[in-house]
């Protein structure tokens, strides 16, 4: 393994860094180099649900909103809700339970988390929208033949549920979410069974997320990252000190299709360090 001392050392960071404002936005992270085996091994994409491929927060908020309006709490809005995502939907519902100050007994709160997640459960994607550039970005890897998956902290069967009724589920190979006693990222285990299930190799793979649970999985499971900036992450994007930050649809697709097209894997190592490259 040899740690990259100079963008000419590797093909895909320079391509990620384009323009250069993304790159002031994230002044450090963690890179190593190491060649990949002779023979060919197809590239797998893992992406997040909520705040990377799909806008889910307006039906998220509205189900809240249905389950505690007996206990005469206000409307949720789109920032509340968004700053509350991203560890899974009886998380957030404890969460909002925290920031509206309400007093429930036990058994009136599981039983508002129950109609919550059955609210959302039954309408999904009324309120909600795929982000711009997605059906283009995964088209494009599946005409490639590059192996996909989704891998969300969302119950499995409610994110493949969105997935369908958006028409995106046709494009990946696999759906992981949480669920049984499956643990939920950071943990790297449903992004090592993501990639298996889609039938690809972990020293091949790249995470798409937007949140510190994504970040912190990305290291856990040793693979490489883009964050992108307009997710739902309730930590500063730039705080997060490994990956690239992405900002906008375009530079998601250029991003993807650079790590599809390289000759290096970039992950995190035993011996890393971190690189400047402002």
């Amino acid at each position: 393994m040899v740690c990259a001392a100079s963008a000419a050392e590797f093909r895909w960071a320079p391509m990620l860094l384009q323009p250069a404002h993304a790159a002031a936005k994230h002044e450090r992270f963690e890179v190593c180099v190491m060649q990949l085996p002779a023979a060919p091994i197809t590239p797998t994409v893992v992406f997040d649900l909520d705040g990377t491929l799909v806008h889910t927060v307006p039906d998220i908020a509205e189900a809240l909103d249905i389950a505690l309006a007996p206990y005469g709490v206000g409307r949720t809005t789109i920032g509340q809700a968004a700053s509350m995502m991203g560890d899974g939907l009886s998380e957030f519902f404890w969460k909002a339970m925290v920031s509206k100050r309400l007093n429930l007994s036990a058994v009136e709160a599981d039983a508002a988390r129950r109609l919550f997640i059955d609210t959302y459960a039954a309408s999904p994607a009324t309120l909600s929208h795929v982000y711009p550039g997605v059906r283009p970005l995964l088209h494009e890897l599946r005409e490639r033949g590059v192996h996909t998956a989704v891998c969300t902290n969302k119950v499995e069967h409610i994110g493949s549920d969105i997935l369908e009724r958006f028409d995106l589920r046709r494009y990946f190979d696999a759906v992981v979410g949480s669920g049984g006693d499956r643990p939920m990222k950071p943990d790297p285990r449903p992004i090592i069974e993501a990639v298996s299930r889609a039938g690809g190799r972990m020293e091949r793979a790249l995470l798409v997320g937007d949140t510190s649970a994504d970040h912190g999985a990305a290291i856990a499971a040793r693979i490489p990252l883009v964050l992108l900036d307009y997710g739902y992450s309730h930590v500063p994007i730039n705080a997060l000190t490994y990956g690239i930050i992405v900002d906008n649809p375009m530079s998601l697709h250029d991003a993807v299709m650079s790590f599809v097209g390289m000759e290096h894997y970039l992950g995190p190592d035993s011996d890393h360090h971190h690189r400047s490259v402002a």
